[in-house]
């Protein structure tokens, strides 16, 4: 049911079988029923620009184009979470609505120019339902993996590396070692890993998240997500700068 295409830069062998395991998952909550190719690219001048393209879908030729350059893994499945709603929109015929042509495969939505979502409230409700449940579904998929109710197995055999496990996968070490091969993830110089070099989400409450997050708010608090100033406000640490470089330099779970 699905096709995946690399044409960007990148070795995504790893995330195209990560892929491979999402797809069913998500199909099977959106309930599509025609196939869908997933094509992988590169663009230079899209990924410098601050409002660049992260994914489309062309719904004539039930396609997804995902950009990938310098984006986490997480972020691309999110983007690819979104786009399959989209294509379930087509596939039940979402996409026909005004059109004098009928047929799923006669896609006539033709307005989608920057503030399409705000001109048509058809098409605003037809992102708001993949804004929410492309997130959904994939937040859903990744907290059945992490509980033990999903196994997935990402293969690095090609790469000299083993075949992740479940625990692996606990403890973060895809995510890290996808974010290696790609170049996204630091390394000191006698080869390891400090929790601050590691992407974390903003709900993410652990030691070595509020610590990667205490240092980025001191050195640029710009660069700190909002749900994270909210979360520091609602403890106190919004402005507490002691308390943050105590935070920040703690190195117990190192």
């Amino acid at each position: 049911m699905h096709k995946c295409v690399n044409n960007s830069t990148a070795n995504l062998y790893h995330l195209e079988q990560f892929v491979s395991d999402f797809f069913p998952y998500s199909q099977k909550q959106l309930g599509f029923d025609k196939p869908v190719t997933i094509k992988f690219e590169s663009d230079d001048n899209n990924a410098s620009t601050l409002l660049g393209k992260t994914a489309y879908y062309d719904p004539d030729n039930l396609e997804v184009t995902l950009f990938v350059d310098g984006r986490h893994p997480k972020d691309v499945m999110r983007s690819l979470s979104h786009e399959l709603v989209h294509h379930a929109q087509n596939c039940r015929g979402d996409f026909n609505n005004g059109c004098e042509k009928e047929g799923w495969h006669q896609a006539c939505v033709k307005d989608t120019d920057p503030g399409y979502a705000q001109r048509d409230p058809h098409l605003r409700k037809m992102e708001r339902e993949a804004y929410t449940k492309g997130n959904l579904i994939f937040r859903d998929f990744e907290d059945l993996i992490k509980t033990g109710k999903i196994e997935v197995h990402i293969d690095f055999k090609n790469s000299g590396e083993p075949k992740m496990s479940l625990q692996e996968w606990k403890n973060n070490e895809i995510n890290q070692k996808l974010m290696k091969k790609w170049g996204l993830l630091k390394e000191s110089q006698n080869g390891e890993v400090h929790p601050w070099d590691v992407h974390f989400e903003p709900d993410d409450r652990s030691p070595e998240a509020l610590k990667h997050f205490a240092r980025d708010y001191l050195a640029n608090r710009s660069r700190v997500p909002f749900e994270v100033i909210d979360y520091f406000k609602s403890i106190g640490l919004d402005g507490n700068h002691e308390a943050l470089l105590s935070i920040a330099d703690r190195r117990d779970s190192w």
